[in-house]
């Protein structure tokens, strides 16, 4: 029930994402001459996505990653033991000796086959690739979500640019290319499916870089929730 009512709101998620890049104004680019440099310089202004946009995509994340929150519970109950507010889908990037013990909290009374196969899901699998694993996505996105409204933008990736060979300045809801100014002429800025940039939570400021996920990462993310770990565990709570 949890993973489809997160369905609904990916829907609603994706429409309003689609929406957003059909505006008129989802950027807006104003070019200058700097004669004593010889470069002409575009500054680029992101249009920053509307709070319905944002709060969809809490609603989505809440619903997935309890769903997975309740599928834990159910398997220590499967496991014959007594769930507490310990009990949760353990997600971590690092397979140290602190998250081991917080896993082995996680998953106390569940099925030992139940916790191998949460074991082969964790995203330190992926060694320093992490970050791509759609359970370290869903897990970072719902921590920046618990702490404050996600300061979601498009980013430079939402463009076809030509010419080749500019150079780049990223400031935070802005950006400048600049090429020679022989190259004035040519330039092109084409929008289209932006990145969606999120930033770091709270409870995380070490993290080195900001969330960026395109609209299909994010279908991805349930699709591997409902395809590639739910069906894994139907044999235990059945």
């Amino acid at each position: 029930m949890k993973i489809g009512r997160a369905y609904k709101h990916l829907k609603e998620f994706d429409s309003l994402v689609v929406a957003h890049c059909k505006r008129a104004d989802l950027f807006t680019a104003t070019g200058r001459e700097d004669i004593k440099n010889g470069r002409f310089i575009v500054r680029v202004e992101f249009a920053r996505l509307e709070g319905d946009i944002l709060l969809s995509l809490g609603d989505f994340v809440y619903n997935l990653r309890s769903g997975l929150d309740q599928l834990a519970w159910q398997l220590c109950l499967s496991g014959g033991g007594d769930p507490g507010r310990d009990t949760m889908f353990p997600i971590y990037e690092s397979d140290g000796a602190k998250s081991e013990a917080m896993l082995l909290k996680r998953v106390k009374d569940m099925p030992r086959d139940a916790v191998l196969i949460i074991r082969e899901l964790q995203p330190y699998k992926r060694g320093a690739d992490y970050r791509k694993h759609p359970l370290w996505q869903l897990n970072e996105l719902g921590n920046i979500d618990k702490h404050r409204l996600p300061a979601g933008r498009s980013t430079d990736t939402s463009f076809y640019i030509e010419p080749l060979g500019y150079t780049k300045t990223d400031f935070d809801d802005t950006m400048e290319l600049n090429w020679p100014i022989s190259a004035k002429g040519k330039v092109k800025l084409e929008g289209k499916t932006p990145i969606l940039t999120f930033g770091d939570p709270i409870d995380n400021p070490s993290s080195c870089d900001p969330l960026e996920l395109t609209r299909y990462d994010i279908a991805e993310i349930y699709r591997y929730v409902r395809e590639d770990i739910a069906p894994q565990f139907t044999r235990f709570v059945t």
